[in-house]
């Protein structure tokens, strides 16, 4: 059975079509609108994890009022080797022995971030993809739950872009794959957002419209001009996105309550800088300045002077832990400008106390900047589909953002009041991402089958690399940190038994197409072994979990045509050192 899934920074959502009816699932009762998932994922000390609402509710439970304690804890050990030196030093992080889970939102928008493999939740490391693969396997039970059957396919959203940049994007949807395999599917295709929501328009329009879809969403912004409605196919002109989100708006409004907080001078005293205030701007950056580094710096200000009241209220903002509280009133307070020309944010916890009346028209001047560039993105859609205002019969907006007055107002100005119609906002995306999936229809990724061992590697016995895989066919040694880039492709067991292995010809593999082998060996070497340094190092690492100590091992690439690959023994030539593992390999193929 085929789903659409719609994976959104602050929503997420499923659906079926099969040809007559479109089902939308209900999937968390406690929402407002019980058709979308919040994309919360809240992980307890015992690697638990909730999403949507009860994610929330168990963060604002059991996390929220609570005391922040950072305490420096030993986590190991690391042996240092240079020259003739050689150095056993003690690893100690700062840890909040307070917590008792970790909250995640936004995790959609980290896909924007070239550098974020993931995140350490106690004594686990998530990579990235698992950490989507959690909402997405929640999203599949439920239908399967629902419709009782197995669902192995799916029609994926995805932004027009995460980034200007298209090796960003390309990166993000490759991850977004990784985590629908991981998630349990196994025909995985992508179709765009906005042309999601087209789809769904198309669907019941018996008359042909050329149409302008404005999807605003929480993380992004994204358009299509497309020829909809009658007998005929869909015909889409032109797509574009725009990297603003209604997180953003949110952000904005943050800012001018940082007064509250140490942002205003007070006394003849200047206000805190803006290294400090800036990681105000997201709830989940605000605990660093409990941290005893920044905290001190706080400290030190408010002994010069520095607003008190101000700086007496960020302790307990940052300290007790109610940044996520915080910013859940400021999107309330968002939401009811929507309807209200003036509206009181209301904010207390102990000594915090914000009361603050916000006029929509302040608020628009706040926003002023992306409203902007919301505009130049609507006049670029235009000229990359080689059309007018006038020519456009008819502009559907969806996405939560696209409900903030002043965004359909620009709508309005531009194409004409008459124009203008709301689709469902949460679930319009995903009805046509259903239809899309009903029809054959989406993308596939094209490095698909670097995924299938069995296409790559003749001969092998392969596993799927990824956290807490077991490295060695004969140790029970297991992968406790990689590259999200590695995450689910192939790699060989070898055998630890083998480390002290002098050939120079020791393991062969046989490529059934080009690929990239990537060696990670043992960190602790001195040197490497001759015929490891035909490989180019790369700025990458795994850690292994050796029985609760973590080994690092460095990660080498060299690309290799299909056919025989020999690679040669641990401790070949060249090798010296005191080195603990025997490498593992991975396969790219190109």
């Amino acid at each position: 059975m085929n789903l659409g899934i719609d994976f959104g920074t602050t929503n997420s959502s499923v659906a079926r079509y099969d040809g007559a009816e479109l089902f939308r699932l209900q999937l968390d009762a406690g929402n407002d609108n019980p058709h979308v998932l919040p994309s919360l994922i809240y992980i307890d000390r015992d690697q638990r994890a909730r999403v949507g609402t009860d994610a929330a509710n168990e963060y604002l439970a059991r996390e929220t009022g609570r005391k922040v304690s950072w305490e420096r804890r030993a986590v190991g050990e690391i042996d240092f080797y240079g020259a003739e030196m050689h150095y056993v030093q003690d690893v100690h992080v700062l840890m909040d022995t307070n917590a008792n889970g970790r909250l995640l939102q936004y995790v959609k928008t980290a896909l924007r971030d070239p550098l974020y493999d993931g995140t350490q939740i106690f004594d686990r490391y998530y990579t990235v993809d698992e950490l989507i693969a959690i909402i997405l396997r929640h999203l599949k039970t439920r239908a399967q739950d629902f419709f009782q059957t197995d669902c192995r396919h799916v029609v994926l959203g995805r932004p027009v872009k995460y980034s200007d940049d298209h090796a960003i994007t390309a990166r993000a949807e490759e991850i977004m794959f990784q985590a629908a395999r991981l998630a349990g599917f196994d025909d995985v295709r992508f179709e765009l957002e906005p042309v999601g929501a087209a789809y769904e328009f198309h669907r019941a329009a018996r008359k042909r419209q050329r149409a302008l879809i404005f999807d605003f969403g929480g993380g992004t912004l994204d358009f299509t001009v497309a020829e909809l409605g009658g007998k005929t196919d869909p015909k889409i002109l032109a797509t574009h996105g725009v990297l603003v989100g209604g997180d953003d708006l949110d952000r904005r409004m943050m800012q001018t309550l940082s007064k509250y907080f140490g942002g205003r001078a007070a006394n003849g005293a200047p206000p805190l800088p803006a290294y400090l205030l800036d990681l105000l701007d997201n709830w989940q950056t605000m605990p660093a300045l409990s941290r005893p580094p920044l905290s001190k710096n706080i400290e030190d200000f408010r002994a010069l002077g520095v607003d008190p009241t101000g700086i007496a209220a960020l302790k307990t903002l940052v300290a007790r832990n109610v940044g996520f509280k915080l910013f859940r009133e400021i999107e309330q307070t968002k939401k009811r400008l929507s309807e209200s020309d003036l509206e009181q944010l209301d904010f207390e916890f102990e000594n915090i106390a914000i009361h603050k009346l916000i006029m929509r028209e302040y608020f628009e001047r706040l926003i002023q900047r992306e409203i902007e560039a919301v505009e130049r993105g609507v006049r670029e859609t235009l000229v990359l589909a080689a059309t007018r205002a006038e020519k456009i019969d008819i502009v559907l907006r969806t996405g939560g953002t696209s409900a903030v007055p002043v965004f359909t107002t620009l709508l309005a100005n531009i194409f004409g009041d008459g124009k203008l119609a709301q689709m469902d906002l949460l679930t319009s995306v995903v009805g046509g991402l259903a239809v899309v999936a009903f029809e054959g229809g989406g993308k596939k990724f094209r490095d698909a089958a670097r995924y299938d061992a069995e296409k790559i590697i003749a001969g092998a016995l392969p596993y799927a690399a990824r956290i807490g895989a077991q490295l060695y066919r004969d140790a029970a040694y297991t992968i406790a940190r990689l590259p999200a880039q590695f995450s689910g492709l192939p790699a060989i067991q070898t055998a630890q038994a083998d480390k002290r292995a002098t050939e120079n010809e020791f393991i062969e593999l046989e490529l059934l197409r080009r690929a990239r082998v990537f060696i990670a060996y043992d960190a602790n070497a001195k040197a490497i072994p001759h015929w490891l340094r035909a490989f180019t190092p790369e700025k990458l690492a795994f850690l292994v979990d050796e029985r609760g100590t973590e080994r690092a091992l460095n990660v080498y690439g060299k690309d290799f045509d299909a056919g025989r690959v020999v690679l040669g023994g641990n401790y070949a030539d060249g090798a010296r050192g005191n080195i603990f593992l025997n490498y593992a390999v991975i396969v790219r193929a190109l």
